[in-house]
């Protein structure tokens, strides 16, 4: 038996199947979510929101996925319950250096001003956060046709999805199990507190399935949880949704970009 970290994978017969089909085989945690040192309470808020989220997806998959893919019932069937439950642990904390390759995903909640993560990579975004120095305020900007375009207000956030890995494949698990685990990284954040916010409780409601706008995140999403129970290999796609808050616990999908 080969440990690496929290992932056990065995070195024998087994360990040519998909992952979540390995005996003994432990993920956690799934996805590491991040806030900054000097987070706010509603920044806090939005981490819970958006563990919250991410619990769901992961709970909700087995039935889920088998309803899109009716050719993947058996394999969701022989899920190792062990490798299904450890993935399905959420880790919080402090953004720092070493949250990075913690989990599958790594889930930075706050603007590029609060949380050194999201601004690390804000700059990969194909839409980002830009500051206007003069007024001291941020705007999330798109490029198409090279010409900007900027959402004003402290309202409006993004849920970003930036693949670590383009390409899953059976290269992938090798890097997976030799303790190399993110896959992509999650951006939830906002030009202010109520953008951040928005931006959790759209990706709630995207991943409980409660959002049809966005469903092309989750279909993104959901090739990862594709790719671990069939081996199956699946291309990546960055995602960003732009959103506006409206009110308490509520918020609209304004925008949705697929690179």
């Amino acid at each position: 038996m080969l440990s690496f970290g929290q992932a056990e994978v065995s070195d024998g017969p087994s360990a040519g199947l998909p992952l979540l089909l390995r005996p003994n085989l432990r993920l956690d945690p799934g996805t590491m979510v991040v806030v900054g040192r000097d987070a706010t309470e509603q920044d806090v808020i939005a981490l819970t929101v958006t563990r919250l989220g991410i619990q769901s997806w992961i709970n909700n998959c087995t039935e889920r996925i088998p309803f899109v893919r009716p050719d993947l019932k058996l394999n969701f069937a022989g899920i190792n319950a062990l490798a299904l439950n450890s993935l399905k642990v959420t880790d919080v904390g402090i953004e720092n250096a070493h949250t990075a390759d913690k989990g599958f995903f790594l889930v930075s909640v706050g603007g590029p001003e609060v949380n050194m993560s999201s601004k690390r990579v804000n700059i990969e975004l194909p839409v980002r956060f830009l500051k206007d120095y003069n007024k001291n305020k941020w705007s999330i900007t798109t490029f198409e046709e090279e010409i900007p375009y900027h959402y004003f207000g402290d309202e409006y956030g993004i849920v970003a999805f930036l693949p670590e890995k383009i390409e899953l494949n059976g290269n992938t698990v090798g890097e997976v199990t030799n303790g190399h685990k993110q896959l992509g990284a999650l951006i939830v954040a906002g030009n202010g507190r109520e953008g951040t916010m928005a931006a959790a409780v759209c990706l709630r409601d995207i991943l409980n399935g409660n959002s049809v706008e966005g469903r092309q995140l989750l279909r993104e999403l959901d090739k990862v949880l594709i790719w671990m129970v069939s081996g199956e290999e699946q291309n990546l796609n960055s995602v960003v949704v732009i959103v506006k808050y409206t009110g308490e616990d509520t918020a609209e999908i304004v925008d949705i970009f697929l690179f």
